[in-house]
């Protein structure tokens, strides 16, 4: 699609062609239509029904790195509330927006203190998607304080369809030391349990791959998908 074409969807009075909008944005990083995508986002995001196009351009916005969002990104993390996607992007696009480099993760290790199961896997996810290198101690620190996250109150006795957000930290650990990073792939290769409809723990096989991918070095994309 040509800059207006993009432009046209994310006018448009469809929700499905200001995401599809928003999400061509962030994808080319058409820099040009930032500031409209960004108003547009603070129209959309007083319909509760349009959450999908709302994350959408939430992540448009730290893909364009749009230092502007950082207060609405700090407004909805601060919320904290667990069990929300919107939150859950929010929290990506923070760390995307707040961090002073590609490898400072002093944002990641601020809100796995502090956050929401939501909050906590889009700092898990933001370390992934965007291959994050952090310094050794914050690498330290991050494991430490995820390695039994799939134990957090906000998911115990609600398992049942989260998703356990150690498989990003785990993703990220291919491209880190594995001295620092093998104790805590093989912690969650033991621990990789997913909880069915019925209550009954069952093999959470995509974290056991994707930590054995990581242990050879291999960084899982697949699972990013």
């Amino acid at each position: 699609m040509t800059t207006d074409e993009i432009r046209e969807k994310l006018n448009s009075k469809k929700s499905a062609d200001r995401k599809r909008g928003a999400k061509e944005i962030g994808k080319l990083k058409i820099y040009e239509l930032v500031e409209e995508l960004y108003l547009k986002y603070l129209t959309e995001k007083a319909d509760t029904r349009t959450w999908e196009t709302q994350c959408e351009m939430i992540k448009a916005l730290g893909n364009v790195d749009f230092k502007k969002a950082i207060p609405e990104m700090e407004q909805i993390v601060q919320k904290n509330l667990p069990h929300d996607m919107i939150t859950s992007v929010s929290a990506t696009t923070y760390v995307q927006l707040k961090r002073s480099s590609i490898n400072d993760a002093s944002v990641v290790v601020e809100l796995l203190e502090t956050g929401s199961v939501s909050v906590i896997c889009g700092a898990h996810l933001a370390l992934a998607i965007d291959k994050m290198i952090p310094e050794e101690h914050d690498i330290k620190k991050i494991l430490s304080l995820s390695k039994d996250i799939n134990k957090h109150k906000d998911r115990i006795g609600l398992e049942y369809g989260l998703i356990d957000s150690r498989i990003y930290l785990a993703i990220a650990c291919a491209n880190w030391n594995i001295e620092l990073t093998r104790d805590f792939l093989n912690h969650c290769i033991e621990t990789a349990y997913n909880i069915n409809s019925f209550g009954k723990p069952v093999i959470n096989q995509n974290l056991i791959d994707v930590c054995q991918n990581s242990l050879k070095g291999k960084f899982s994309k697949a699972y990013l998908s």
